[in-house]
């Protein structure tokens, strides 16, 4: 009667949680890592700009015209015709092998944020029977003083390093229009013409000697000064855009660490209470059961090793939980001490009306994808550089005055006399007249409408994946939640049933409720996944339409 007691025990001990099992962290790490990665298509060598250099780290943005040869200016130096003067630089937009990763197909050059910290890869453990927790633990709120995705999206956009970094671009965009629009400094020239060798006299007539004061003044009749100020206002305008997009993309990436981090304590807390649970378990079991009996032999094994493997697992968890506050952390800007004391507020699930169809995403997204706006900010600012090159067609004409000339007449004993004089000084525009800038602004606003069409028509298939993305994985969430969990947890009890009444053995037992884990660790990723396919909407379209 003793060891019926026990095995009843047994049976209602496990029948609560029979199919509420989860592998190791280790294998859900590396899920969960190799989901989220993005992979370039095209790698190209980049060592990126030098720092602390005056070029600017964003590279050129939409309808930046690279200097050329023709631009050199006498004595050497360059013109100052053109703003942003680097070679294009276009990248291969970065595409991942899910659908979760479609967030980076309309990926602009410039304004690139640093790479995330990797997820977290855990040394696989020797596969064994699943840990067994509590559904409940899927739907765990969490701290209600914790920290909450809205919060940490705020302090992102307020206190992360990166994005302080890349704001000082825009204060180097406003310094750019103040050169751009400097005048030309006047020239003073001064000389002194007619001084003898010895003196002048009848025999060598000559002189008077004469004292000159020039000033010339460079006038801009074609309007460079003007171009040049248009170029640079567009270009701070595109780069406002361009700062846009980057928060767009540093808010996705705030999100993504911020449900890594609840999913790192949900697996965390689910390995604690298994360790909790099996460790009562085998402490009753080895003060009611009878040893010498085979069974309960067998299960005191199977129970040790289902602990020893939980309290490895829980071991994972732990350090997996730590890895995703200290990436979170570095995205918040946070001190280390206040880092390892992040707690996440708000369950993984989320509950919320559906999105509008993707006809109505995409036309959201063409609207407000700050990269869009960015784009066609660049054919604006193409179109400034055209204007630009024809103005640098005519050089500046020089007009010369010489308020006054002495003529030195003290040698002949007379009165010195006085005057001045008036001069035009310019180029004749026979050769060059700037013909090889201008047709290449001309291409570079016709290179820049196409790359927005071709923009514009990849942002759309951006949206028809995410939305894609987030009606399958939420039907596959609903249809384990419907149809395939309340399934696995009548199997496991009816299992557990035959195995109290001695109808399958330990192994039998364990077999049926590694399958009954398998389901729950489908749901947890099911659940994962919708939540970050919810994220990516939101990215996609540059709107938060959802939690």
């Amino acid at each position: 009667m003793r060891g019926e007691r026990t095995w009843r025990r047994l049976a209602t001990a496990l029948a609560c949680a029979a199919a509420c099992a989860l592998p190791s962290p280790s294998a859900r790490a590396q899920q969960d890592g190799a989901g989220g990665q993005r992979t370039a298509i095209l790698e190209f060598p980049n060592l990126g700009p030098i720092p602390g250099s005056v070029e600017p780290a964003l590279g050129p943005g939409p309808g930046a015209l690279a200097p050329s040869m023709d631009l050199i200016g006498p004595g050497g130096g360059t013109t100052p015709g053109l703003l942003g003067g680097k070679r294009r630089t276009g990248q291969l937009p970065k595409g991942g092998r899910t659908r979760a990763a479609a967030s980076s197909i309309a990926a602009t050059r410039g304004l690139e944020l640093p790479e995330s910290l990797p997820a977290p890869t855990l040394v696989p453990t020797a596969p064994g029977p699943a840990v067994i927790i509590d559904l409940s633990v899927l739907d765990d709120a969490g701290s209600a003083d914790g920290l909450t995705l809205d919060a940490a999206i705020e302090r992102t956009m307020t206190a992360n390093l990166d994005i302080r970094a890349l704001r000082h671009e825009l204060t180097q965009a406003d310094a750019d229009i103040l050169t751009a629009g400097l005048r030309t400094n006047p020239l003073v020239y001064m000389d002194t013409q007619f001084i003898p060798y010895g003196r002048f006299n009848d025999a060598r007539p000559g002189g008077p000697t004469q004292y000159d004061l020039n000033i010339t003044y460079p006038l801009d009749l074609s309007g460079k000064r003007q171009a040049r100020t248009v170029v640079a206002r567009m270009a701070r305008t595109t780069l406002e855009a361009q700062f846009q997009d980057v928060s767009r993309r540093q808010i996705d990436a705030v999100g993504r660490a911020y449900v890594a981090l609840q999913a790192a304590r949900i697996d965390a807390l689910a390995a604690a209470a298994t360790v909790r649970r099996q460790e009562g378990f085998l402490g009753e079991l080895r003060r009611s059961a009878t040893p010498a009996e085979p069974r309960i032999a067998d299960a005191l094994d199977h129970a040790a090793f289902a602990l020893e493997r939980s309290r490895s697992a829980l071991g994972d968890a732990t350090e997996a939980y730590d890895d995703a506050r200290e990436s979170l952390g570095v995205l918040l800007n946070l001190p280390v001490e206040e880092t390892a004391r992040i707690e996440p507020q708000g369950a993984l699930r989320t509950e919320f009306p559906p999105p509008p169809p993707a006809e109505d995403l995409s036309a959201l997204a063409l609207r407000c994808r700050p990269d869009l706006r960015a784009a066609r900010l660049g054919i604006d600012r193409a179109g400034a550089e055209v204007a630009l090159q024809r103005a640098n067609r005519f050089e500046d004409v020089f007009l010369f005055y010489d308020p006054i000339t002495i003529q030195d007449n003290s040698p002949y004993g007379k009165e010195s006399a006085s005057s001045w004089a008036v001069g035009l000084t310019f180029a004749l525009p026979i050769f060059n007249r700037n013909q090889g800038n201008i047709a290449r602004a001309e291409s570079n606003m016709n290179q820049t409408r196409l790359e927005l069409a071709s923009l514009e028509r990849r942002v759309a298939a951006e949206v028809r994946l995410a939305e894609r993305e987030y009606r399958r994985s939420r039907e596959a969430l609903e249809q384990l939640e419907r149809d395939v969990v309340p399934r696995a947890v009548a199997l496991a009890k009816r299992k557990l049933a035959e195995f109290t009444a001695g109808q399958i053995d330990a192994d039998d037992l364990q077999d049926h409720l590694d399958t009954a884990g398998d389901v729950v660790q489908s749901l947890r990723d099911a659940l994962l996944r919708h939540r970050r396919a919810m994220l990516d909407l939101n990215t996609t379209v540059g709107l938060r339409i959802l939690p």
